[in-house]
């Protein structure tokens, strides 16, 4: 059927309205395909105005507003069509009751209209009909009041085109596209709840760890650098457990707060975890980052967390590393900014900290440490004890080394500091404890009874409730196969240094508690190191201490001498055996004998020695 169109003494353009609604259908149902790839509300609207203008040659001009549809002024946010350019000086007020587009948003109903005959056009007519638009049709998609909500205007060419064809293809096409745009958004709701974090509203490490491959792809592309902080908010515990977990998750929000409004338009804030921050500083050097990482300090101890009637004062430390002089991958560059952030912590936090060449040395040995760990690599070395007065050896101390991959052996002094500033100590400790373990069954059943077997264990390891009952455990089930009687003294010596008891005194009792109870022997290391209280002696339930090294060297000094001889003495009124370490020579072993120290470890009697 081919029907003319009249519009006064103008002749529309002839058209087949069956063939034009054919097509048209079959062009919309093509288009739904694609909807559904829309990453957005906005984005599928934008695609359903190129579809239909693509639709029909008939159709020369739509163009769409994505939501907000009931402000005072609406204006078109895309269009697209032969005649896009007339939709650029539209505006819509709320005064415009009459016309299609408000009369569509207030009954969320398809409206048409007629440029050419309908009075509420008669500003825009003459534009209108420059630009061949004779007939409109005003289309709310989503659902009303939503926000998935949004409308699309359809111009044509032919008067009346929209009612001759039917309304009835673009309402159901306006179905599908509401239905694409609540998927979509809700996509979007997925996707971003789980890229931030519930709390603060930043981006979580997930979040943080896809902007970081991105902009490490756009500095190799463009070769520019860029710059990582991260900082996290010193004795966040005493805010968290002293005052409430509401405390801390103010405290959180707080910093968030003051610190999203230092950020450049570029720069990305999010939380790394727990009170952990990090921040992504696109093209700023290592300078400009220590200038950003101190003003974010001075920002946080500045300002106060209100409380109620209270003020709580926080600080925060920074670590900061650039790339590539940092690290030129996102472990490395993470890497070098924890090593700095761990730094500033350790040497008084409320600081900031950049990155050096002695934080990349300690990740790369940490590095090679935590493989070894996971390759079971760290091997312990026995060094004898002997007692002074008979010559026989009474003990041995299981030392860590480190096998390397071309299978030679390191001493634990090239990594331990590596293990203490990245947290692996305790790794150390539980797989040295265990071979230590083995070792001692080993000698018993080849018949070395009443050797005692030496082992250190850190205030780390200590912290690790399920490590220490797992030890426990592989204790218990090893006493059983020696026979050991379950009151009796074993033969495991557990050897705590001075340095972590430092600053433990008080709980450090409780900690070790499980080992005494079991019947361990418990050993003081490094006595006379610097940190000496003889309160130690008092409080814990010392039965061995080692007499520092350095102080062992300096044993011809007269007052080094009259110290050792002390220590002495008070061993003996307190029935504490004494072990010297570091006896390199005869003469040394001598003066000990002389003095009365019961047992001495060092070169003179044995070095470390691997099964």
């Amino acid at each position: 059927m081919t029907q003319t169109i009249r519009l006064g003494n103008m002749l529309s353009p002839d058209i087949d309205i069956l063939r034009e609604r054919n097509t048209l259908g079959s062009a919309l149902l093509e288009a739904t395909a694609s909807l559904a790839q829309g990453e957005s509300p906005r984005d599928i609207l934008q695609s359903v105005c190129q579809s239909l203008v693509n639709a029909s040659a008939h159709i020369r001009l739509a163009w769409m507003i994505p939501d907000n549809l009931h402000a005072q002024t609406l204006k078109p946010v895309f269009a697209t069509g032969p005649a896009r350019d007339y939709a650029q000086n539209l505006i819509f007020t709320t005064l415009q009751t009459k016309g299609p587009l408000m009369k569509a948003i207030e009954s969320w109903e398809p409206v048409t209209g007629n440029l050419a005959t309908d009075s509420v056009f008669n500003e825009v007519r003459e534009s209108a009909l420059e630009n061949d638009l004779r007939s409109t049709l005003c289309l709310p998609v989503g659902r009303k009041g939503s926000r998935f909500e949004g409308l699309v205007a359809i111009y044509a060419d032919v008067h009346d085109y929209f009612n001759v064809i039917g309304l009835d293809l673009f309402v159901a096409f306006a179905h599908v596209v509401g239905a694409s745009m609540e998927q979509a958004a809700l996509l979007n709701d997925l996707s971003y709840m789980a890229s931030h974090d519930q709390l603060t509203d930043i981006l979580n490490r997930r979040g943080l760890q896809e902007r970081l491959r991105a902009e490490l792809s756009l500095a190799k592309r463009y070769q520019r650098n860029f710059s990582i902080i991260t900082f996290d908010i010193d004795r966040f515990k005493l805010i968290n457990d002293g005052m409430g977990h509401h405390a801390g998750d103010r405290a959180l929000g707080h910093i968030t707060h003051l610190l999203t409004k230092q950020m450049r338009d570029e720069d990305v804030l999010g939380r790394w975890g727990g009170e952990e921050f990090l921040c992504i500083l696109p093209e700023t050097d290592h300078e400009g980052a220590g200038q950003f990482a101190e003003r974010l300090r001075e920002t946080v101890a500045n300002s106060p967390l209100e409380m109620g009637h209270s003020r709580v004062f926080i600080t925060a430390s920074f670590g900061y590393a650039t790339y590539p002089a940092d690290g030129d991958t996102i472990d490395t560059l993470l890497a070098s900014a924890d090593a700095a952030l761990y730094q500033a912590k350790y040497t008084g936090r409320n600081r900031s900290i950049g990155a050096s060449g002695d934080y990349l040395r300690i990740h790369a040995i940490g590095n090679q440490l935590d493989q070894a760990l996971r390759d079971n690599r760290v091997v312990p070395a026995f060094q004898p004890i002997v007692d002074l007065k008979t010559g026989k050896v009474v003990a041995k101390e299981t030392l860590a080394r480190m096998r390397s991959l071309d299978g030679d052996l390191i001493e634990a002094g090239h990594f331990i500091e590596a293990a203490n500033r990245l947290q692996l100590i305790h790794r150390i400790d539980q797989t040295i404890v265990q071979q230590a373990f083995n070792h001692c069954v080993e000698s018993i059943a080849n018949g070395e009874k009443g050797i005692r077997h030496f082992v250190n264990i850190s205030a780390d390891l200590l912290r690790h409730d399920y490590l220490v009952e797992a030890m426990l455990q592989q204790a218990r089930e090893h006493c059983e196969d020696c026979d050991v009687e379950p009151a009796k003294m074993k033969p495991i010596v557990i050897e705590i240094t001075e340095r972590e008891l430092l600053h433990n005194l008080g709980a450090v009792h409780e900690l070790l508690r499980p080992f005494i109870d079991f019947g361990f022997t418990l050993a003081l290391d490094d006595f006379g190191s610097g940190y000496s209280s003889y309160q130690y002696l008092v409080d814990l339930p010392i039965q061995i201490i080692k007499i520092d090294g350095e102080l062992i060297r300096r044993l011809p000094d007269a007052r080094a001498h009259a110290v050792i001889q002390g220590i002495q003495d008070t061993a003996n009124s307190l029935d504490i055996t004494t072990v010297a370490e570091f006896v390199e020579d005869e003469q040394t072993a001598d003066i000990l004998r002389s003095i009365g120290i019961d047992w001495a470890q060092g070169f003179y009697y044995g070095h470390p020695q691997t099964h």
